[in-house]
């Protein structure tokens, strides 16, 4: 029998980071140098793509790796070392995002083709590096932290994200959960906010599941009506 799940605080949002960069490296690689339009939606995706990743490893530095170094010093030092790695890397996909977007008709298929490769081995380091910490930073955690005390540490680190930030994250995030995920991070989200604002948040979720999911999900929270017919 397998043990009972311990409180995993990289799960969802690894979750969203891995499905926002495989549609943003998908999107680079079929975009057409030559469309202009093309090239302004992609590094639109690229741009905000970073910006997340970005927030999420100051989010990691200040509440994640703060907790354990608190009560297992050392801990967290190879992958932080890995963060400073990754601010590097995507001052310098920025910088390769606006050369693509600015190449005259000479160089253009070359800079998006540099764009793509650097996005690629980017996204490769960050899968590896996502997996070391689910895998190396919760047996620390899991260590060191009652399932309590990291619910507090999530619960403090959801509360410093801006709600424009957090709206993002949320629009990659629910389609990749898993159903129970899903019910269960709805289920603790009803419980603490007000029944308006509640409501509002699943009709945004609505609009971001496939009727089986969001059926599913009504099931689970028991809810009387549908907010509209699902497809």
């Amino acid at each position: 029998m397998n043990p009972t799940p311990r409180v995993n605080l990289y799960q969802g949002i690894h979750k969203a980071i891995r499905a926002q960069m495989s549609h943003t490296l998908l999107q680079v690689g079929r975009t057409d140098p030559g469309d202009t339009d093309e090239r302004t939606a992609s590094v639109a995706s690229v741009d905000a793509l970073l910006t997340l990743c970005h927030q999420h490893l100051q989010h990691e530095n200040d509440f994640i790796h703060a907790a354990m170094e608190r009560r297992c010093p050392g801990s967290a030092g190879p992958l932080g070392h890995e963060h400073e790695e990754h601010i590097e890397h995507i001052a310098h996909l920025r910088s390769l995002a606006r050369q693509a977007q600015q190449a005259d008709a000479a160089t253009q298929d070359g800079a998006w083709q540099d764009l793509y490769l650097a996005l690629s081995l980017f996204v490769a380091e960050n899968f590896t590096h996502m997996v070391c910490e689910e895998r190396d930073h919760n047996a620390v955690l899991w260590q060191h932290y009652s399932d309590a005390e990291l619910v507090d540490i999530h619960h403090a680190l959801v509360a410093s994200i801006p709600p424009e930030e957090m709206a993002l994250v949320m629009a990659w995030m629910i389609p990749q959960l898993a159903h129970p995920e899903r019910a269960g991070m709805f289920s603790e989200m009803r419980q603490g906010m007000p029944p308006e604002v509640f409501a509002m948040q699943l009709t945004q979720t609505q609009a971001l599941l496939d009727g089986p999911n969001w059926r599913k999900l009504q099931q689970a929270l028991n809810l009387d009506t549908p907010l509209r017919e699902a497809a």
